[in-house]
């Protein structure tokens, strides 16, 4: 029953991306107006969906899922961090290749994509969680992640504060500490939030959609790092964090037996795709800007393939029970 609804609701998904790919084929909108788009998902409709599930009831439990959230991304931010350069060296990579194929395997598109999937699949209390995560990576990419890219192009290395102060990174703030202050939104503010939350998965399914209807597949297919990377991204770094986490329940048993939802969503939020941010670092900081963005649109185009395969995973082995 679990796995249908999963396969239903990412259905539901893909539906919403055809749209997208259709109104890019026949030039229905221009590339203006498909940013236009994006910037109000950006700056709008996702921090209010982060906002808007981090309206629940304050409780210890979700405090220590938060902090064990933390933990298990250390862990898996730095084997992947050490993993990454193993591979490009082993793989012979150029050297500003190694620097983007790590950034590029750290930081998945946790947000723009995986806010939306994961309400989807899991609901509001799964959206905190991944809100979480969202935090978390926003810290890390503002900080090693421009330290990576500008390794890549051969920059000054600097960390940008000021860029921290994303749109998203303030939802995320806010929601925090509205919930650590049990502060509820009037109803009628709260409402209005609600629905302008609502609107981030179509319009994210559409704008995924109107990328993908771009992508000439086979183009891009024929640089073999740029399959690789896609399929480390999409494949080994998702199976690292669950070894991870099961590693974690093997040392410290919780007593449930089975995967909690926290730990569902942490796994599939690592399969996510390459983050379209590679993509903007690397055109912004001048290093190897095709190689990216061939890359996340690659990685996106088959994490419609890897993510009901990764979530069908982790029910049957939450159904095992214990490890």
């Amino acid at each position: 029953m679990v796995i249908q609804l999963i396969l239903s609701s990412l259905l539901m998904i893909f539906l919403m991306v055809i749209p997208g790919v259709i109104f890019r084929k026949r030039r229905m909108i221009t590339e203006e107006q498909g940013d236009a788009v994006n910037s109000i998902i950006v700056n709008l409709t996702w921090p209010c969906l982060v906002i808007d599930a981090m309206q629940m009831e304050f409780s210890a439990k979700i405090l220590r899922e938060s902090s064990y959230i933390f933990l298990i991304c250390v862990i898996v931010f730095g084997c992947l961090f050490l993993l990454s350069f193993l591979l490009a060296r082993w793989l012979k990579f150029s050297e500003r290749r190694q620097y983007l194929m790590t950034f590029m395997l750290l930081f998945g598109n946790t947000g723009f994509i995986g806010i939306p999937v994961i309400r989807v699949l899991y609901g509001e209390t799964a959206v905190f969680f991944m809100a979480v995560i969202e935090m978390i990576n926003d810290i890390l990419i503002f900080t090693v992640g421009i330290f990576l890219i500008q390794l890549s192009a051969g920059a000054n290395v600097k960390a940008e504060w000021r860029k921290m102060c994303s749109p998203g990174m303030l939802g995320v703030l806010i929601g925090l500490v509205l919930f650590l202050c049990r502060i509820t939104l009037p109803e009628t503010l709260g409402r209005a939030v609600e629905m302008m939350g609502n609107a981030t998965t179509p319009l994210t399914m559409f704008m995924i959609g109107f990328q993908l209807g771009g992508l000439r597949v086979s183009e891009i297919m024929a640089e073999w790092q740029t399959c690789i990377v896609s399929l480390f991204k999409l494949i080994l770094v998702p199976a690292l964090c669950l070894a991870v986490v099961m590693g974690i329940d093997i040392l410290l048993p919780s007593g449930e037996g089975c995967l909690s939802l926290m730990e569902k969503v942490v796994v599939l939020s690592f399969a996510m795709p390459v983050g379209s941010v590679a993509a903007i670092f690397s055109r912004q900081y001048r290093t190897d800007s095709t190689f990216a963005v061939r890359t996340v649109l690659l990685s996106t185009f088959f994490c419609f393939i890897t993510l009901p395969v990764f979530a069908i995973l982790l029910e049957k082995v939450s159904e095992m029970g214990g490890f």
